[in-house]
């Protein structure tokens, strides 16, 4: 290898190459290096990290923190992982839960409500009494009824003492409406005040036996 002073020491005399050294220093100038830095746009300062390398770094840093700690501490890491296995069962459990109840819900809304029933049409519950007995008979069971706090079994028995006022030439069907019994004995002035009866034995509300008398006083007033 020849390196570049190797010429001028071949053609110096022997003293001058033994003083001489092998390479000369020369200070450059200053302005000169400035501006050709400046034209060639040489980058003279290094580079700085940017932040996704130094939040990297941090990440890298904390994981492996978190390993390092987890590895000296084994049964709380084993803890950690039971806990939340009972989380995870805990919540699919209660998902399941949920589920069924929307379904269970959607699945009552889809079924057919029973048709209402028209007003004034309503029917005689069951069992039914026996249709022999006479108005009287059917006003002292009403009273009966009432005595001990039957209050259905005395709007029944007002039912009855009804059919049984009206004389009607036919046997009394207890599957016949309010409306139709009173078709059936020709008095359809009567039908206003049957609907009173209707809201008694049918209402939301659970009458009083004052109600119930007074519905009879009406009928009876009417009959008269």
């Amino acid at each position: 290898m020849i390196f570049p002073g190797a010429a001028v020491f071949a053609m110096a005399p022997d003293g001058a190459a033994r003083s001489a050294p092998a390479f000369a220093l020369r200070s450059s100038d200053a302005e000169l290096v400035r501006r050709v830095l400046s034209e060639t746009g040489v980058v003279r300062e290094p580079p700085r990290p940017s932040l996704a390398s130094y939040v990297a770094a941090w990440s890298e840093a904390i994981a492996r923190w978190i390993a390092d700690f987890f590895s000296a501490r084994p049964e709380l890491a084993q803890g950690i992982v039971t806990a939340m296995e009972f989380v995870a069962i805990g919540v699919v459990t209660t998902a399941a839960v949920l589920l069924i109840v929307v379904l269970f819900r959607r699945a009552s809304r889809r079924m057919p409500a029973e048709p209402p029933t028209p007003p004034g049409w309503s029917r005689m519950p069951e069992p039914t009494p026996p249709a022999e007995l006479d108005r009287s008979a059917w006003k002292a069971e009403l009273e009966a009824c009432l005595a001990r706090g039957d209050v259905a079994g005395a709007l029944e028995a007002l039912w009855w003492w009804l059919a049984a006022s009206l004389s009607l030439e036919v046997p009394v069907d207890p599957s016949w409406t309010t409306r139709e019994l009173l078709v059936k004995a020709r008095r359809p002035e009567l039908i206003g005040t049957s609907a009173a009866l209707d809201v008694l034995m049918y209402g939301r509300g659970i009458p009083s036996p004052a109600e119930v008398r007074a519905c009879l006083a009406r009928f009876e007033q009417r009959l008269a």
